[in-house]
């Protein structure tokens, strides 16, 4: 390939992600759209460009979820996240030791399968730096742990809806079941708000608190793996979340609270269309067949038992 038509790959490329970029903050195009977008650029694309887009996405989520938070009271807040409680506490510790004993089945690493089962326990990537850190799992068990959370998270941002509209769960129903069920926010918050507003602020808060979860899990790994080692991470963003909710609680807020809602929606949107972006054709081959069978057998015995549970008793 000569270097003129690299240059006009190079261009086209740039312009179809400043294009979708501008219909994300505008609002037309949704959260799911967003990240196939992403996805599909990525495998034709990636490396053409040199903006850390990737790293952006992380940062634009949790600006969204602050903004979030001024439009959703305190008080239903505490509420929501105490309706879920032991539920997230039992469909942590369960998928945690069910992909432990995967992986032994397996045969695989143990770094690998921490990282898996923490990732799709908890939430996703987040989880997967804390644990990583704590047991000094090395680069590629990162790489591969991430790929397979951000691989089964798109696809659960399709098929979540799908099945909630299907099986006809109530707003409440469809957020807590998203908040359990799915690996990253940002996949949680994409479904959840394609499903209503509702379910977006259930989903929300219900994933949120397991979230924090983060930190006792990281603690627990890194004396399973016999590091004896611990870098506590604190998720300041959820922190900002709470203030957020605080002040908007306090202060009357329900003239720009529309667009807020607004401005949170577009921006969970732009952040999926660009980390959709960061997953390319050698990541996905690079995935060995055994941390994807557990990622996948996990995540399905997780999504099944969480919608049984929430179809059954809320």
């Amino acid at each position: 390939m000569t270097l003129h038509s690299n240059k006009h790959l190079q261009y086209t490329a740039n312009l179809i992600l400043l294009t979708l970029t501008v219909l994300c903050i505008v609002g037309l195009l949704p959260a799911s759209y967003a990240l196939a977008a992403g996805l599909v650029w990525g495998w034709f694309f990636s490396g053409a460009h040199k903006l850390p887009v990737g790293s952006w996405a992380g940062l634009l989520l949790k600006v969204a979820i602050v903004l979030l938070g001024f439009t959703l009271p305190f008080g239903d807040l505490v509420s929501n996240a105490g309706d879920s409680f032991w539920l997230t506490v039992s469909v942590i510790s369960t998928a945690i030791i069910v992909g432990l004993l995967l992986g032994r089945l397996f045969k695989l690493d143990n770094h690998q399968s921490w990282l898996i089962s923490s990732g799709t326990a908890i939430c996703g990537g987040s989880a997967i730096a804390a644990v990583g850190s704590s047991i000094k799992a090395d680069q590629k068990q990162m790489v591969i742990s991430l790929a397979v959370v951000f691989l089964l998270n798109a696809v659960a941002l399709f098929i979540y809806p799908a099945i909630g509209h299907w099986l006809e769960l109530s707003q409440q129903q469809f957020g807590i079941w998203a908040a359990l069920g799915i690996h990253d926010t940002s996949s949680v918050v994409g479904a959840a708000s394609v499903y209503g507003e509702e379910a977006l602020e259930v989903a929300t808060t219900a994933k949120l608190a397991r979230a924090l979860w983060i930190i006792p899990v990281a603690i627990i790994a890194s004396f399973a793996v016999s590091s004896g080692k611990f870098k506590l991470a604190i998720p300041l963003f959820i922190v900002f979340f709470l203030l957020a909710s605080a002040i908007g609680s306090f202060i009357p807020l329900e003239s720009v609270t529309p667009y807020v809602k607004d401005a949170a929606k577009n921006l969970f949107a732009l952040s999926l269309l660009w980390m959709g972006t960061s997953l390319n054709k050698a990541t996905i081959k690079a995935i060995p067949i055994k941390a994807m069978l557990l990622g996948l057998i996990l995540w399905l015995l997780l999504s099944v038992a969480t919608l049984l549970v929430v179809f059954n008793f809320f």
